[in-house]
């Protein structure tokens, strides 16, 4: 297995997880307009562009 496939495995693997805990905390915390508007769906890019990160530059 080369570099960029195990690269690739690992971004998704990553986005997997974070996504799926940050949609839990979405649909388990209080309602609040911070958290939902702002807070959660920041994390969810930043969680996007880390796993891009991943892929470009490696571990």
């Amino acid at each position: 297995m080369n570099t960029r496939t195990l690269h690739l495995m690992l971004s998704l693997s990553y986005l997997g997880v974070s996504w799926t805990l940050l949609l839990w905390l979405h649909f388990t915390t209080q309602p609040n307009l911070f958290a939902h508007f702002i807070a959660i769906p920041s994390l969810l890019l930043f969680s996007a562009y880390s796993a891009h990160q991943i892929i470009r530059k490696g571990v």
